[in-house]
């Protein structure tokens, strides 16, 4: 089978490790705060109770979120580069109703409607500072530009600051394929990751310096702070349909997750984390697609929790849009239960894991009843746009 033809199965289990890294990334800070392990000056310190050092690998499943990029990068380009027209028209239009349809819906919901994370619309807000606030805030996520927001950046839904930040990153694809075709695919990784890797620097060489100081949310917050891992995944995806030798397969990329690990315990160090993640999910990619067949081995003893993995790739869109203010209910709602008792830490975590199951049932019937029958929408306007009156499709 050609690359121009094959399906890669394993990019759904990456999917799945990403999407269930950032869950139990955002379980483990509902049940332990944000700022669960503090900083002792540039280090971090040590947990405070057995049960925080049980958990502790969840502190870094924010790696979800790099390993989201890549992919990203990677499935962008290599469905551009099948597609018969190279028309950026055709490429917005199928990324518009890939992406958005479900997005606006998890927007009205949570904005409008889910109790923890509703706006102040409704007749009780009679603050009118409130309500313009509210406005602001709904219309910065309306339009995808929350990101360029700090004090809009984490509001409603914390999840969805990526997804702006994915569809600039589209917005940049032109002039990636043009600075490619300028420059060669070689010399525009080099180009991104001069700017990424500078504006981390910058992060960094503050820190020390000022350790609670941040860049302004238009730098650390916008494409280019995350741009060469999205130009990763692509550049790996042009390699292999043109048959070249894959980028990042040395042998000593296996390191880059020892390094990832070791930079997020000094605190100057902890902005490349991010780069990091991406090198490491983006050397696992390659590895892969090294292989003869890009199929995932389902043995006997792994085979269900696989096939899990594998469906939780597919749905992760869904998944990744419902998760994050349903989790944070969750302490609440123990909390409300147990409101005589103490809360063991382990009970509230397990607590929240369980809540994977119910938001993984509701990311499917999302999933099927609306990510898919937006993407045939998607793809009949693409079809309209060359051939008048063609059938609506169906979505049963």
């Amino acid at each position: 089978m050609k690359p121009q033809d094959e399906h890669l199965p394993f990019l759904d289990y990456f999917r799945g490790v990403a999407i269930l890294s950032v869950f139990f990334y955002h379980s483990f800070s509902a049940t332990f705060g944000p700022a669960a392990f503090q900083w002792n000056g540039l280090f971090h310190g040590c947990p405070v109770s057995g049960s925080l050092l049980v958990c502790s690998p969840g502190m870094l499943g924010w790696i979800g979120v790099p390993i989201f990029f890549t992919i990203s990068g990677f499935c962008i380009h290599l469905s551009h580069q099948r597609s018969r027209s190279k028309s950026y028209r055709v490429f917005f239009l199928r990324r518009f109703f890939r992406i958005y349809p479900p997005y606006f819906l998890a927007l009205l919901f949570f904005a409008l409607l889910y109790p923890g994370t509703r706006l102040g619309f409704g007749l009780g807000s009679r603050q009118f500072a409130l309500l313009q606030t509210s406005l602001e805030d709904f219309i910065s996520h309306l339009f995808l530009l929350h990101n360029l927001f700090a004090r809009f950046d984490r509001t409603t839904n914390g999840s969805f600051w990526s997804i702006a930040v994915e569809v600039q990153l589209y917005a940049l694809y032109p002039l990636l394929l043009w600075l490619a075709g300028r420059l060669g695919w070689t010399r525009t990784l080099w180009l991104t990751a001069l700017v990424e890797l500078g504006l981390r620097a910058c992060q960094g060489f503050a820190t020390f310096y000022a350790p609670s100081y941040e860049l302004p949310q238009l730098v650390r917050g916008t494409p280019p702070y995350f741009w060469f891992e999205w130009t990763m995944g692509a550049a790996l995806a042009e390699a292999w349909l043109t048959g070249k030798e894959l980028p990042f397969r040395s042998s000593w990329g296996c390191l880059w997750p020892v390094l990832l690990v070791g930079f997020y315990f000094y605190r100057p160090l902890v902005p490349f984390c991010y780069t990091l993640a991406a090198l490491s999910s983006i050397y696992l990619m390659s590895w892969c697609l090294g292989r003869s067949t890009h199929a995932a081995p389902l043995t006997v003893w792994f085979k269900y929790p696989l096939e899990h993995l594998r469906w939780a790739g597919i749905v992760s869109y869904s998944a990744y849009l419902l998760h994050q203010p349903l989790v944070n209910t969750i302490p609440r709602m123990v909390a409300f239960v147990f409101r005589h008792h103490p809360i063991p830490d382990l009970l509230m975590i397990a607590c929240c894991f369980s809540a994977w199951l119910p938001i993984f049932g509701l990311s499917y019937l999302v999933y099927h009843y609306i990510e898919q029958p937006s993407i045939a929408l998607g793809k009949w306007m693409v079809n309209r746009t060359r051939r008048p009156n063609y059938p609506l499709p169906s979505t049963d």
